[in-house]
């Protein structure tokens, strides 16, 4: 069974071109010219939004991020503002800030000028939706694309969730002993492992370094430990020369959980299997 792991189409059918072009036709930035007035804006947004930092971000480049990543990468669009206008001389637009942070490299000490604005088009903001929701590694999702669809999942209520965290065993042996290209092509192995044994609709993602993440949909504990040993032996399958697996913990979603707390309770399960699997 095959698995789909790109973001659901939006309610209107728009492409991701007409989205950037409508993130250019209406720019709620355009206005902004100093750091007060978009403080007065985020806090607007947070008067009606649980997560402010997350929808500006959305807004301003097209990035899917959770509140934690949107806040981190806000603060560091905004200092990296006032360098630019700094270093020319004259204001900056701040998505143009934005980019130029995302886009090139980082000024130096020797060199401030090396870091320079760009020009907004609606090919850089496409390709900003594409590496903010993808992993440069394995192509899957990223913890904040995840983190976002999970989170959407839970809104509705409509179908249980269930959350299993992964965590690869023997990973760093990898590494150490045949390089990190290697590693990186266990990686790529776990992607095709779990697209090739989940369901259509169920979600797998890159949390970062060994560490991925499953979303199953309407799947009972059972069936959800069912999946589980599918995945591991299909991976283990692939990677036989290499004796590698991983240990895995399942969070089932209630009526009160929120992504958070489904991610910290398949974690500290993920981390009980582990030292099973270890003492055995």
């Amino acid at each position: 069974m095959s698995m789909t792991t790109t973001a659901p189409p939006s309610s209107s059918g728009r492409t991701e071109s007409e989205a950037a072009w409508q993130l250019i036709r209406e720019d709620i930035f355009e206005r902004l010219c100093d750091d007060a007035e978009l403080e007065r804006l985020l806090a607007e947004r947070a008067l009606t939004s649980e997560e402010p930092h997350a929808e500006l971000v959305r807004l301003m480049l097209g990035m899917s991020l959770c509140e934690v990543e949107a806040r981190a990468l806000y603060a560091r669009v905004v200092a990296h503002r006032r360098e630019m206008a700094r270093v020319l001389g004259r204001p900056v637009h701040v998505r143009v800030a934005a980019l130029d942070l995302l886009t090139s490299r980082p000024a130096t000490r020797r060199n401030p000028r090396e870091s320079r604005p760009i020009m907004v088009a609606p090919a850089l903001l496409e390709r900003a939706l594409e590496e903010a929701s993808a992993d440069a590694v394995t192509g899957l999702p990223r913890a904040g694309h995840f983190m976002n669809l999970l989170q959407h999942e839970l809104r509705q209520r409509r179908r249980r969730v269930t959350v299993v965290y992964v965590d690869l065993d023997g990973f760093k042996l990898v590494n150490d002993v045949h390089g990190h290209a290697r590693g990186d092509e266990v990686l790529r192995t776990m992607a095709e492992a779990a697209r090739s044994v989940l369901r259509r609709g169920d979600v797998v993602a890159r949390l970062g370094g060994d560490e991925f993440a499953l979303m199953l949909v309407d799947a009972s504990i059972e069936e959800s430990r069912a999946a589980v040993t599918r995945l591991r032996a299909r991976f283990e399958e692939l990677t036989a020369p290499l004796a590698t697996s991983f240990s895995a913990g399942i969070a089932v979603a209630d009526d009160a959980s929120t992504a958070d707390d489904l991610i910290e309770r398949a974690d500290r399960a993920m981390y009980e299997e582990k030292r099973r699997r270890a003492a055995r």
